[in-house]
């Protein structure tokens, strides 16, 4: 036997059939990634590009919230769809009037800018939306993006605690003073008796910070976002960083807030990478995703609008104990879930790089799980798009300030975090 032919001719059929594979499997995707963009597509404004946040809850009826409108903008990067994202962006860069207080609102009504929906002005949606059009410049080369960019960067920096004495030094806040005219002004809730944003140091905005900052830092090599990465960095390091429980915690707001958030987990390993969390603790990325499936993993049933119930395995936006004790049971969010799926990906490549076969596997096999199960979980309209609910509870409470919408509303970030995810796209990993 020519055992030298038989080897090649083994190698080339084991190579053809995990090609094969791979392509079948891109396009089982197709198929979704299509009708999930078309949904988009359709659930807009015309004139000025914006997605509808909640399609099917009045009360938010031509809302458009800033950080969808971000995330909606990378979806459609992701799929080649550039006139829709620069139209997008555009809008936020020409529309004065959605700027207040140095920075972008956080929901605008797309049908009459002039209105506002939401005048409160945070961090978070402003760096995601520097985030895009970070993408956004990348794709087209064109320097108006970049500027936009770097404007909301700037933003942020202009929030960086420089106090060195203080404990939050380096730490992003969550929004700037409000106006002294406006009873409870840039407050949660606009309650003047709760925290002032500018008091707050969110962990997520500064995992967000930390993004944005080292794409302009990697891109311009201007030193003024290296610094400001690099303090976002010690900050995380030293308020975020919970050493005994191997995880982030939520952030300070009058005080260190130890309270678990899902999203911050997931985020903090797409943006920072394992490399840069081994400066915290050796083997934080996959102790914090240990974290996250021990007390946010779950499995709920869900009725879809046609009356059809799935089970759901996916991630809740809190901890079980703390759903609990808030007179809820877990709920799985499909925004978060694909955020988790990003992570495993960034994890499973990772470990492609360090020749360690068996993490990869773990962490692909990991993700292609939660696939299944989130594209179980996809409703299939008339029209024949595809899309997703915020939530798989409505009106529940989340964790924080908000509940999630009506029964069968559906989601522009779930849809657009669905496209990224299955493109194995992660905007947070530069």
């Amino acid at each position: 036997m020519d055992y030298k032919n038989y080897l090649k001719r083994a190698i080339f059929s084991f190579l053809f059939i995990i090609v094969f594979s791979n392509l079948l499997h891109a396009n089982s995707f197709q198929s979704q990634i299509i009708k999930l963009r078309n949904w988009l597509l359709m659930n807009k404004d015309h004139a000025t590009g914006l997605p509808y946040s909640h399609v099917g809850d009045d009360r938010f009826e031509n809302w458009a919230i800033t950080y969808d409108s971000a995330v909606v903008t990378l979806a459609y990067i992701a799929t080649g769809e550039i006139k829709e994202a620069r139209k997008i962006i555009d809008f936020y860069i020409d529309t004065p009037n959605v700027w207040r207080l140095g920075g972008i609102i956080e929901a605008v009504c797309p049908t009459n800018p002039v209105l506002g929906e939401d005048w409160s002005v945070r961090t978070g949606s402003n760096l995601w939306m520097g985030i895009a059009g970070f993408h956004l410049y990348r794709v087209t080369g064109e320097s108006k993006y970049l500027n936009f960019a770097k404007k909301l960067a700037d933003f942020a920096i202009s929030l960086q605690n420089n106090d060195e004495s203080d404990f939050n030094f380096g730490g992003i806040r969550l929004g700037p003073l409000g106006s002294p005219n406006v009873s409870g002004d840039q407050h949660l809730g606009y309650d003047a008796d709760q925290p002032a944003f500018y008091e707050i140091f969110a962990t997520e905005h500064n995992i967000d910070a930390y993004a944005l900052f080292n794409m302009l830092y990697q891109e311009t090599k201007e030193a003024k976002y290296k610094e400001a990465k690099e303090k976002v960095l010690e900050w995380l390091k030293r308020v975020a960083y919970n050493k005994e429980e191997h995880r982030f915690n939520r952030g300070y707001k009058r005080g260190l807030d130890t309270n678990f958030a899902t999203d911050v987990h997931c985020w903090g390993i797409s943006a920072l990478g394992v490399d840069v969390l081994d400066t915290f603790e050796s083997g934080l990325a996959e102790k914090m995703i240990e974290f996250v499936e021990k007390n946010s993993l779950t499995e709920v049933y869900y009725t879809k609008p046609d009356g059809k119930k799935v089970k759901v395995k996916g991630v809740d936006f809190i901890d079980y104990k703390t759903a609990s004790n808030l007179g809820r049971k877990p709920i799985v969010s499909p925004e978060w879930t694909f955020q988790l799926i990003n992570a495993y990906r960034r994890l499973e490549l990772y470990f492609k790089e360090k020749g360690n076969i068996e993490k990869e596997v773990k962490y692909k096999e990991k993700r292609e799980d939660l696939i299944r199960s989130m594209l179980d979980l996809a409703i299939e309209l008339n029209d024949g798009t595809l899309a997703y609910p915020y939530a798989t509870q409505p009106e529940a409470i989340i964790g924080h300030e908000y509940r999630t919408p009506k029964e069968k509303t559906l989601s522009a970030i779930g849809v657009a975090y669905s496209i990224l995810a299955l493109l194995e796209n992660d905007p947070l990993r530069y």
